[in-house]
């Protein structure tokens, strides 16, 4: 009883308190610091050709223009917003500035085409300007236009920027969106990013199946050009060759904003009578179809089925399983990955060393800082360049950081999939200020390619540790309101404990590492037993517990957000001065996009969020690498230990044990 008073009482905290929610439009969270659509100053171009040569994703070309006395070639640029990522290369390593960042991330259109901007649209600062809405056509269209239902596809990275709309803090009901599970009962359906052929399939089919009038949103460039994963075999450079498409959203990710401007004008053009582009699939003659299912007899007699968990489901991601059942009850299952797979170890061959940094955050979308750092380091080793001392502290500010936002994403996900979607919007609203707090000092939310061969891209601002603080304050007391509506609550409780037990010998013969490894009281942390940047000064208490259950996988993240806290706070007070990057190699070169590394070999780990990390990367003394493995945390936990702990589970437990392992499909298909 006490409990329930406890609960009540946070409830009625939390509905007295200052709303959670951003006012939109106008009203958005930007950073100054944002990268957001670049700004060209032509009268400061020498036509150099640098920012097109080192672009990674081929979004820049240099057209002809009348010459001048600064710029003899004449060549000016011209930025393919359907290819560019916002690494910032191009600023960087622009010699005169004539290339800058604005912090302006609102790039949509319905005709994709425009997105290929002139030398002279670049040079015209962007504003946000919203279409006169057109009149109600009649009482249908405006009630379809405040009633969107919406089904998402989380197809690649750009979904995690779709999430914040589920969340408290974006909100997508105040606009009449309501997410739906089945395409029977959607209007629209947001692909949420790339797009392999075997994720191409079921799109085709969601499409197929829901009723007229249909809408389709599609997130970031991999839908549109193949993205940052042009030259990937197995990218589908195009989704509208195959379904028609509404409205394009560009960036990588986009971030929460360009939706809600997206839905205002999806709803001014419905309430207008727009009832989308005529219907039309292609399934390039077969190839893009489906299989069926039948039910399969078993030998006894009694019916057993084959059920599909994923790749489009609401509790999945873009992962796919095959459940054999008897009754409710999972008998057998069989993981059937591929959905995320880009060849990022090939393609890593072909950027340089420097370029490889925008690329290897994408491993996994939900922990990105944990790959730059990885890759950091082994390229560091290789090439024997020391990193400042300050700039290793800010790297764990980083990584921490990181790890808190991504610890809160897979709280969130173990709320919904338990049926807490009250913790699942209050747990993500929180994220987004953390979120807000890693673009203050990266530049960006989700990938901030803040780390370089060296050390980090810059420095923190004077306000930085003042803004920190409030944060670490902030999140101490929503632990207690995490605490108070979910880990204390018997519901929960009687949900996630004693569920896909994992114990310390099975842990461990299956090379689960990370909170998973932990949760079976195994105190292991990589940064406490080989410690790297700066943690062996700082200090980590490793978090274990002792059950090895769905309840403890979650509550050990719970307490590793506290321990992050931590850190954080540390890092803070000893944070020394100097410099934040090392500018030379050992042999006094300068360190830059075409740096060329030694001959030679190395291996470095670091602990992500889901466990541990490695990169080995070898070099033949080029500026790219020769090869590159990485062993992610996922693989064997989620591809081998998974589908073991489901044998005799209930189907509606599914969801919860997958969560409570931590997927990120991207990791383990890469």
């Amino acid at each position: 009883m006490s409990q329930l008073l406890k609960a009540i009482k946070t409830i009625l905290g939390i509905a007295v308190s200052k709303p959670m929610t951003f006012s939109f439009p106008p009203d958005m969270p930007l950073t100054e610091l944002h990268r957001g659509r670049q700004l060209y100053k032509p009268d400061l171009c020498k036509g150099c050709k640098i920012c097109s040569m080192v672009c990674p994703n081929n979004a820049i070309l240099m057209v002809e223009r009348e010459k001048s006395e600064e710029n003899k070639t004449g060549l000016q640029p011209q930025i393919d917003f359907r290819k560019c990522c916002f690494c910032g290369l191009c600023v960087d390593n622009c010699p005169t500035g004539a290339l800058s960042f604005t912090n302006f991330p609102i790039l949509l259109t319905m005709k994709p085409e425009t997105l290929n901007y002139t030398p002279e649209m670049l040079a015209i600062p962007p504003t946000l300007e919203h279409p006169e809405a057109p009149k109600i056509k009649n009482t249908v269209s405006w009630a379809r236009s405040r009633s969107i239902w919406i089904i998402n596809y989380m197809t690649g990275c750009c979904f995690i920027e779709a999430v914040p709309w589920v969340a408290s803090s974006f909100d997508m009901e105040r606009f009449g969106l309501i997410a739906v599970g089945s395409p029977r009962h959607a209007d629209a359906m947001i692909v949420g990013g790339y797009v392999t052929p075997k994720t191409l399939k079921r799109i085709i089919r969601i499409y197929s199946l829901m009723p007229q009038p249909k809408w389709v949103i599609s997130l970031g460039n991999c839908p549109m050009t193949g993205g940052t994963y042009w030259d990937s075999y197995n990218t589908i450079k195009d989704i509208s060759k195959y379904i028609p498409v509404d409205i394009w959203i560009a960036g990588c990710p986009p971030r929460p904003e360009p939706i809600g401007v997206a839905v205002v004008h999806a709803i001014q053009a419905i309430q207008g009578g727009y009832i989308g582009k005529e219907e039309k699939t292609n399934t390039d003659a077969g190839k893009m179809k489906l299989p069926t299912y039948s039910i399969l007899e078993a030998d006894s007699g009694q019916a057993q089925m084959d059920f599909v968990f994923g790749s489009q489901h609401s509790a999945s991601g873009n992962f796919n399983m095959s459940l054999t059942l008897d009754g409710e009850t999972v008998v057998d299952a069989t993981p059937n990955p591929g959905y995320l797979h880009r060849g990022f170890e090939k393609l890593m061959e072909y950027r340089t060393w420097l370029q490889n940094i925008m690329l290897v955050p994408r491993i996994c979308v939900l922990d990105g800082a944990s790959y730059e750092l990885a890759y950091s380091g082994v390229s560091e080793k290789l090439a024997g360049i020391e990193v400042p001392l300050r700039g290793q502290y800010l790297r764990v500010i980083q990584a921490e950081l990181s790890r808190i936002q991504s610890h809160q994403m897979n709280l969130g996900f173990g709320g919904a999939a338990t049926g807490f979607d009250t913790n699942e919007r209050i747990i993500w609203g929180d994220r987004d200020q953390v979120l807000l707090l890693l673009e203050e000092l990266t530049g960006a939310r989700i990938y901030h390619i803040f780390n370089t061969i060296g050390g980090v891209r810059r420095d923190i601002q004077p306000d930085f540790p003042t803004k920190t603080n409030q944060l670490i304050s902030y999140l101490r007391k929503r632990l207690q309101i995490y605490d108070d509506l979910f880990f204390h609550n018997k519901t929960f409780i009687d949900r996630t404990q004693g569920l896909g037990v994992l114990t310390q010998e099975t842990a461990i013969a299956n090379d689960v590492t990370g909170p998973n490894l932990r949760a079976t009281d195994v105190d292991f942390d990589i940064r406490t037993a080989t410690p790297y940047e700066a943690y062996k000064d700082i200090g980590v208490k490793v978090v274990t517990a002792s059950k090895g259950d769905a309840y403890h996988r979650f509550l050990c993240r719970r307490q590793e957000i506290e321990e992050s806290l931590n850190i954080i706070e540390r890092a803070l007070d000893q944070l020394p001065s100097g410099p934040v990057c090392t500018t030379k190699t050992p042999e006094d070169k300068k360190i830059t996009w075409r740096l060329k590394i030694p001959q030679g070999e190395a291996f470095h780990c670091i602990e992500a969020g889901r466990g541990e990390l490695c990169f080995h990367a070898i070099s033949t003394g080029e500026n790219t690498p020769y090869r590159v493995k990485v062993r992610g945390p996922t693989f064997g936990t989620i591809l081998v230990m998974f589908p073991k702990l489901l044998h005799g589970v209930k189907i509606a437990d599914v969801p919860v044990v997958y969560w409570s392992l931590d997927q990120c499909p991207a990791d383990h298909d890469r």
